[in-house]
C-alpha cells in the first residue's frame, strides 16, 4: 500500500507528522524543565563565549567544534542568547533525516521498505526524545545519513572526484562527532570483501584525501593558538578511564573523583589531564589484561542492551525495552537478505562494527547508539515486511 503513495505526498505527509511529533516533544521539553533534569553538553557555552557573552575559557578545543559554530551563528543571528532557534533547527534536521532515509532505503531495499522505514523514523521515540537536547546528536544523525546517501550512491560507480567532496563531509562529521574519525578504516575492510583490494584502496584514498581536511584546518587552528595539536577534542582520554569498567555505581562517582584527582595532581590542561587517564587505563589493562578483555566484552554488550539507564523512570525504561527487543527481533530478520558480499548493506555493516567497537572501550551510552537508529529502523522495517509477505504468500 505504501508504495502506491504519490512520492511528492508522502515525502510531505511523512517530514510533516516528523516534525509535528519533534515540534510538540520540544514543547514539553521545554515547558517541564527537562533540559535542567538531563542536562547538556559545553556546546552551547562555548559558542556564547565565540560571541563573547561570556568570558572565554582558557581552552575551548576540548569538544569537537562544528555544533558549537552551527550555535554561535545561529544565536549571532538572532542576537540573542534563547537557544529556542536552535532547537527549532533540531526539530527541521530530525524531520530532514526521515526523508534520507527513505532514500537510503530505496537503495537498500524497495520502495515500501523505504517508505515504512521513513514512517518508522518518523514515530521512533528516541530520535524524538533527543531532538529539543543542546547536544550533536540530531546534527550529527542527519549529517551522516546524507553521508551515507552520498556513500552508496558511490558504491559501485567508476571512481572520481566526487569521493574527495564525500570524504570532505565526512571530515565535517568528524568535527561534529569525533567518535566517526576512524570509520575508513572498516570501510576499507567492506570495500575489500565487496570490491577487491585495488578498488578498495583507491576509493578510500580519494575519501580519505577529504575525510582529513576539515580535521588538518581545527589541528593548525589549535596549534597557532595554544602550541598544542588538537586533531578534534582533548576528551579521548577521559572518556576512555571515565567508562572503562561494568560498575554502574563507578560510572556515577568517576566524573568527580576524576576531577579531584586532576585537580590534586595540579593537572589544569586539558591534553595533560587526558594523557594522564589515557595512562592510567593502560596500566589497569596491563595490571589485568583478562579483565579488561571482559571489560571490552560486556561493555560491547551494554551498547546493544535495549533499556536505559536513569534519570529515565521504570515505566519509562520498561516500555522502551520492550520497544528495542521488538525493533531488535524484527531487525534480525530483516538482516538476513544483506549479507551478500557485493551488497552496499556492507558499509553500514561496517558502521555497526565500528560503533560497537569503540564503544566497547570508550564510555558507552545508548546515545551514542543513536546514529545507528534510522538503520535499525530500516532493518526492522525489512523485517516486518518479510513477515506480512511470508504470511500472504501461505494464504496465496
Amino acid at each position: 500500500m505504501l508504495a502506491r503513495l504519490d512520492a511528492r505526498r508522502f515525502d510531505a505527509a511523512v517530514f510533516a507528522l516528523a516534525l509535528a511529533l519533534r515540534l510538540g516533544f520540544l514543547a514539553v521539553f521545554v515547558s517541564k524543565g527537562l533540559g535542567e533534569v538531563y542536562g547538556r553538553d559545553l556546546y552551547f557555552n562555548l559558542a556564547q563565549s565565540w560571541l563573547g557573552w561570556t568570558p572565554m575559557p582558557a581552552f575551548d578545543a576540548t569538544h569537537p567544534p562544528l555544533y558549537t559554530m552551527i550555535i554561535a551563528g545561529v544565536l549571532g543571528l538572532f542576537r540573542s542568547p534563547n537557544p529556542l532557534p536552535v532547537l527549532l533547527l533540531q526539530c527541521l534536521a530530525g524531520a530532514g533525516s526521515v526523508l534520507l532515509v527513505r532514500r537510503l532505503g530505496e537503495r537498500l531495499a524497495d520502495i515500501e521498505t523505504a517508505r515504512l522505514a521513513a514512517l518508522w523514523v518518523a514515530l521512533d521515540p528516541a530520535l524524538i526524545f533527543f531532538t529539543p537536547h543542546l547536544q550533536t546528536e540530531t546534527l550529527f544523525i542527519a549529517m551522516t545519513l546524507l553521508f551515507f546517501v552520498g556513500l552508496l550512491k558511490e558504491w559501485d560507480r567508476p571512481l572520481s572526484g566526487r569521493l574527495v567532496l564525500l570524504g570532505l563531509w565526512g571530515g565535517l562529521c568528524v568535527l561534529c562527532r569525533s567518535v566517526l574519525g576512524g570509520y575508513p578504516a572498516f570501510l576499507f575492510l567492506a570495500l575489500w570483501r565487496a570490491q577487491g583490494l585495488r578498488r578498495a584502496f583507491l576509493f578510500c584514498a580519494l575519501l580519505g584525501a577529504g575525510w582529513l581536511a576539515p580535521s588538518a584546518a581545527w589541528t593548525a587552528r589549535n596549534y597557532f593558538k595554544y602550541g598544542k595539536v588538537v586533531p578534534a577534542a582533548t576528551l579521548m582520554g577521559w572518556n576512555l578511564y571515565e567508562g572503562f569498567t561494568l560498575d554502574r555505581e563507578a560510572v556515577r562517582r568517576h566524573p568527580q573523583e576524576m576531577g579531584e584527582e586532576a585537580k590534586a595532581l595540579g593537572l589544569t590542561d586539558p591534553i595533560a589531564v587526558g594523557d594522564h587517564f589515557a595512562k592510567k587505563t593502560a596500566a589497569l589493562v596491563r595490571a589485568d589484561p583478562l579483565g579488561a578483555v571482559k571489560i571490552v566484552i560486556g561493555k560491547g554488550l551494554l551498547f546493544w542492551r535495549p533499556f536505559p539507564y536513569d534519570p529515565h523512570s521504570w515505566w519509562q525504561r520498561g516500555a522502551l525495552g520492550i520497544y528495542f527487543t521488538l525493533v531488535f527481533t524484527l531487525g534480525i530478520l530483516g538482516a538476513r537478505s544483506t549479507w551478500s558480499a557485493a551488497s552496499p548493506w556492507g558499509a553500514v555493516w561496517a558502521l555497526f562494527a565500528y560503533l560497537t567497537a569503540v564503544h566497547s572501550v570508550f564510555f558507552t551510552s545508548l546515545r551514542y547508539r543513536l546514529p545507528l537508529e534510522p538503520f535499525l529502523c530500516l532493518l526492522a522495517a525489512m523485517g516486518a515486511l518479510a513477515l506480512i509477505r511470508g504470511r500472504a504468500d501461505s494464504r496465496a
